[in-house]
């Protein structure tokens, strides 16, 4: 088989000429296709780089070139000044090196020598310097070469869609099995000027025709308009077309109408481009044309999948080596070591929350090292970086230069734990994470999906758990993030000192995680993919991963985000929101830049006032980093107070007379009583519940019920909370597991009063502590027949309790 790999940056041949994790990755497949057999060949540019590359190589000049002017298209809003169609001269020739056996073809001359430092034009020249068009002339040369060059047959494996999006169409109908592999998670929408794409198409006699009917509908709903104004913050969306007639197309789309295969780093990579699960973006994305078009291409797609480097499978550690690598670093290696390796991308990889997460644990006292290497071409100058350095100086060590492998490896086998909490879902397979874990740190990093193939878990007891999971976060200046940095440090350094054994067990599984993705196996991976594109057979059979990645799709129920009302007060709205296990509530309003209002958190309950809108646009998000969005009426209450006095208060309670008017000019009076909310709990253990039965003074009478119970003093604890104290107290047992059903109010027609109705399982029996005003109250178990045998006798009235028990059958019946 004849491989061609095809990208803007091929030169992990040579240390001193990465830029990025993709020459690496690409140099280490050429190899493996090499040494399986294969002729194997590269097409890059030069970069102004042949004369450094001739004094290292031998470099023969190809007689082979091409002149010309390109026509190519420009947006008027993002190039000012310049004329709508503008004419790039090309004159380009082409040499070639030989490197291990591995033939590269180097494209120079013009606009393809320029950048020799950063390969890429730096952004700063969009829209004022043409140079910035350098990879757009890189494809058409590119294109040209290898459609007189290359014999029909041959597999030209491209790489990172957005730095490719012409060539395959430009390489379309010459019999070459084109395979595009997706590296980065840039947004799934990422767009390029259609007008621009189709010049230079119909300029090199291409199907112009593969741009058409990418446009995306015209999302203007009054929840999708707040969805577009928010997403772009998170990374996940770009917002194109912001104005009419603005004809971009999105590039995925356009790729996969023209290659043989498109393939991505991992299952979790995949699945998120698929699906968007479980972001802010995802309820978007369904109605977008890149979802329609990839969903109609599933048949193409593929896992090659990516690994780790050779000298990391068989890193040793030990405690000579570990000690000599402190020691060396002036840190005392009696103490538990965190390490982190990435280059230094704050907000990418989650670097902010890292640094202050870890001061605030060195900050509070507890004693670990810190090893940190955020790679930088220049200091990169971070207050909270530096401050963490200065203010724990015997504990903090920070690199920012470059590391050659050994040393990393140094650093990597002294730490136990390694923190990756990466962001925005940008990271696709993370190798630094993996030869961490190859080296034995437990990690402890986020559930993004582009990660999850590392094993990390929020239980640490599930099966094959390589360490803890961080809450996925798509903010900038994560606050929650930072605190589970802290908290999750602290548990993983709580087991260091009290259950090594666990910690040990951990390590084994992170190694043999890290150490399973070899470059070998993703050579063999992408071999049956290049074979199944010559045979004419579905590539997806090669690496049968999109399968599993749709119908989980499908199997996958949305979280239950809560429910609430708005009601308008003048010209404000009074919101409440509640729902289980939630981290945060927001409400974003529908226009440009929106000032997102927090709601204030008590419990699972939130609530908040925003100015007067018919509805509002509310982004719910969970504790594990789910989110959904909710449109949200605001009603105008039907009655409302003119007056109000309380005329009566004591510990417990609040009456107050209110004098109303209704829209018809009625007026009445309501008296209201004011009451805290309360837990009632359902103590369920062997089909059974545990009941408690006391003397109920308003009523003169003994009742049994299910135990519950409020406080007074602190209206705003957290209904769970509530609900184990009062099970303990009035029964003795203690809850593995507390779960919340649902919300009612207790008597709505004359208080505001509600309850929280919470399951309790896996109980324990205990001694109970009931008040002075419970003397007399006992407990006992009940078969669930028997319960209802209590409710035909009478002996059993308590209407909470019993609507209780209607919500734990519902539960039952939609967990069947």
């Amino acid at each position: 088989m004849h491989i061609i790999e095809c990208h803007f940056e091929f030169s992990g041949f040579d240390d001193r000429l990465v830029k990025a994790g993709t020459s690496v990755y690409l140099w280490n497949l050429a190899r493996q296709f090499r040494d399986a057999g294969h002729r194997v060949g590269a097409v890059t540019p030069a970069h102004g780089l042949l004369p450094l590359l001739r004094e290292h190589y031998e470099v023969v000049d190809l007689d082979w070139r091409t002149d010309d002017e390109i026509p190519v298209r420009l947006d008027p809003a993002e190039w000012p000044g310049h004329p709508e169609t503008v004419r790039l001269p090309v004159s380009a020739r082409a040499h070639r090196m030989t490197v291990d056996g591995i033939d590269i073809v180097l494209l120079s001359g013009g606009v393809l020598d320029t950048h020799p430092d950063s390969f890429y034009p730096p952004p700063r020249l969009k829209g004022h310097d043409l140079a910035y068009l350098k990879p757009l002339v890189f494809q058409v040369v590119a294109a040209r070469y290898v459609r007189e060059q290359v014999a029909a047959g041959t597999v030209v494996h491209l790489h990172e869609p957005v730095h490719h999006h012409l060539l395959p169409a430009l390489l379309a109908g010459r019999g070459l099995h084109v395979v595009s592999t997706v590296q980065t998670n840039l947004a799934v929408d990422t767009k390029v000027y259609g007008p621009g794409v189709r010049s230079v198409l119909a300029h090199e006699g291409a199907d112009v025709s593969v741009a058409d009917g990418l446009a995306d509908p015209p999302l203007d709903g009054f929840l999708e308009r707040a969805m577009r104004a928010y997403l772009p913050r998170t990374l996940l969306h770009r917002d194109s077309p912001t104005r009419p007639g603005h004809d971009y197309v999105p590039v995925l789309a356009l790729v996969s109408r023209s290659v043989a295969a498109l393939d991505f780093l991992s299952d979790g990579q995949l699945a998120h481009m698929l699906s968007q699960a479980g972001t802010p973006f995802e309820q978007l994305f369904r109605h977008l044309t890149v979802r329609r078009e990839l969903r109609a291409r599933t048949g193409l797609m593929t896992v090659g999948g990516c690994a780790i480097g050779d000298e990391w499978l068989d890193v040793r550690r030990s405690e000579e080596r570990r000690k000599r690598t402190l020691d060396t670093l002036a840190l005392d290696p009696d103490l538990p070591t965190v390490f982190h390796n990435a280059r230094y991308s704050v907000q990418h990889k989650g670097q902010k929350e890292l640094f202050r997460g870890v001061r605030r644990l060195l900050d509070e006292g507890h004693r670990v090292n810190v090893l940190l290497h955020c790679l930088s071409p220049t200091p990169p100058g971070d207050e909270d970086l530096e401050a963490l350095a200065r203010e724990h100086p015997d504990r903090v060590r920070v690199r920012t230069d470059p590391m050659d492998t050994s040393e990393i490896q140094d650093w990597a086998t002294a730490a136990d734990f390694c923190v990756f909490p990466s962001k925005f879902e940008m990271d696709t397979f993370l190798m630094a994470m993996g030869e961490a874990m190859a080296a034995g740190c437990v990690p402890l990093a986020t559930a993004q999906q582009g990660m999850r193939h590392f094993g990390q878990s929020a239980d640490l007891d599930a099966p094959g758990a390589t360490g803890l999971a961080l809450p996925r976060s798509f903010r900038v200046d994560d606050e929650e993030l930072t605190e589970a940095v802290r908290s999750g440090l602290l548990r993983l350094l709580e087991l260091w000192r009290t259950d090594p054994a666990r910690i040990e067990a951990l390590r084994a599984n992170a190694v043999a995680a890290g150490r399973s993705f070899t470059w070998k196996a993703a050579a063999e991976r992408f071999l049956a993919v290049f074979a199944a594109c010559a045979e004419g057979t579905r590539p997806a059979d090669a690496t049968p991963v999109v399968r599993e990645v749709i119908d989980a799709d499908a199997a996958r129920r949305p979280f239950p985000a809560g429910r609430g009302h708005a009601h308008r007060t003048g010209d404000t709205v009074r919101i409440e929101w509640r729902g289980e296990d939630l981290a945060r509530v927001e409400v974003v309003p529908a226009g440009p830049e929106p000032h997102v209002l927090q709601l204030t958190a008590n419990g699972g309950t939130f609530t908040g006032q925003a100015p007067y809108a018919p509805a509002l646009a509310l982004l719910v998000t969970a504790r594990d980093g789910r989110s959904s969005w909710h449109e949200l009426p605001v009603t105008v209450p039907e009655i409302t107070a003119t007056s109000s006095t309380v005329v009566y208060r004591n510990r417990w309670m609040t009456v107050r007379e209110d004098t109303t008017l209704r829209p018809d000019g009625t007026t009445g009076l309501y008296g209201v009583v004011h009451k805290p909310d309360f837990a009632v709990v359902l103590p369920y253990a062997a089909g059974g519940f545990h009941l408690v039965e006391q003397y109920r003074y308003p009523v003169k009478g003994r009742y049994w019920e299910f135990p519950q119970g409020s406080w007074e003093d602190r209206p705003d604890i957290d209904p769970l909370e509530l609900a184990r104290a009062e099970l303990a107290e009035e029964t003795g047992l203690t809850a593995a597991v507390t779960t919340r059903i649902g919300h009612l109010f207790a008597a709505y027609g004359y208080s505001d009063q509600g309850f929280h109705v919470v399951l309790a399982t896996g109980l324990t029996q205990g001694e109970p502590d009931p008040e002075p005003e419970e003397a007399g109250l006992r407990s006992r178990w009940f078969p669930t027949e028997e319960v209802w045998r209590l409710v035909a006798e009478g002996r059993f009235k308590d209407a909470p309790s019993l609507a209780a028990l209607a919500l734990f059958a519902r539960h039952q019946e939609t967990d069947r």
